[in-house]
């Protein structure tokens, strides 16, 4: 049996709504993007029904997430690990600023 070599074994295609969630975009700027080649394109699977391969669009969230750069990335790291210590920042900052007043 011949393979299809386009598209890998593992794929997974998303619908419109989950896109639309994971990504946080309403369906204007989704498109929006598609058009200004900054969004993978989707998949036609019928007359009027689009899918989304998911590699593709968690390599752009990956994409995304790369371009905070490193300063960001290190504060993000820094708050998840207070925050998983069950440090809570915002009551600490409030606190900071209320004595520093």
């Amino acid at each position: 049996m011949e393979t299809n070599k386009t598209i890998p074994g593992t794929c997974r295609l998303m619908r419109l709504r989950e896109v639309l969630r994971l990504c946080g975009f309403s369906r204007a700027t989704l498109y929006r993007e598609i058009k200004l080649h900054t969004f993978p394109a989707p998949v036609k699977l019928s007359a009027r029904s689009v899918g989304w391969l998911q590699d593709d669009v968690m390599q752009w969230l990956d994409a995304r997430v790369a371009q905070r750069g490193p300063a960001y990335q290190a504060n993000a790291q820094i708050e998840h690990q207070d925050t998983k210590r069950g440090v809570a920042l915002k009551a600490g900052r409030r606190q900071a600023r209320d004595e520093s007043e």
